[in-house]
């Protein structure tokens, strides 16, 4: 409720003259008063809070799509994770603990061939390089094994 008063005081004239009531021309010219006084009462009528619902409404569908962003790049993290994980177990089982003892039964091999007196000490080199080399193929793979496997549990929350 707002209360208000005004007062106004206006000298108007025109530079006309006219006749007075005797009959003799004077100018036409005269003063007047206004007085105001009031209450404004504002009511809530049609307002229904618009603008809240409105903000309330925006507020809501901008957590959902937050919520559904989140869901989105924890599913794409957890198909990630698992194809990590698959890709490194293939390798793993290629590079079983078979093809490691292949490798060093055929070093075996080229050193007694180059005992024997069959083979050349760079045979032997170039065999050791390759065992080596499959050894060093193997624990990068049981590496990756382990970090996909990991990764894995992280993307699922069962390490923390």
């Amino acid at each position: 409720m707002s209360l208000f008063g005004m007062y106004m005081r206006m000298d108007a004239g025109f530079p006309q003259q006219g006749f007075s009531s005797t009959g003799a021309l004077e100018p036409i010219r005269s003063v007047f008063h206004y007085v105001s006084v009031g209450a404004t009462v504002t009511l809530p009528v049609l307002s229904r809070n618009q603008g809240t619902v409105a903000a309330a409404e925006a507020e809501r569908t901008g957590a959902a799509a937050r919520v559904e962003a989140a869901r989105l790049s924890a599913q794409s993290e957890i198909a990630a994770a698992r194809s990590r994980d698959t890709n490194a177990r293939r390798a793993l089982d290629a590079y079983s603990h078979d093809a490691v003892g292949l490798a060093k039964q055929n070093l075996d091999v080229v050193r007694q061939t180059y005992e024997l007196g069959r083979g050349t000490l760079l045979d032997v080199l170039n065999e050791q390089r390759r065992y080596l080399d499959v050894e060093r193929a193997y624990t990068d793979v049981l590496r990756e094994a382990y970090e996909a496997r990991e990764m894995l549990k992280t993307a699922l929350g069962d390490v923390r």
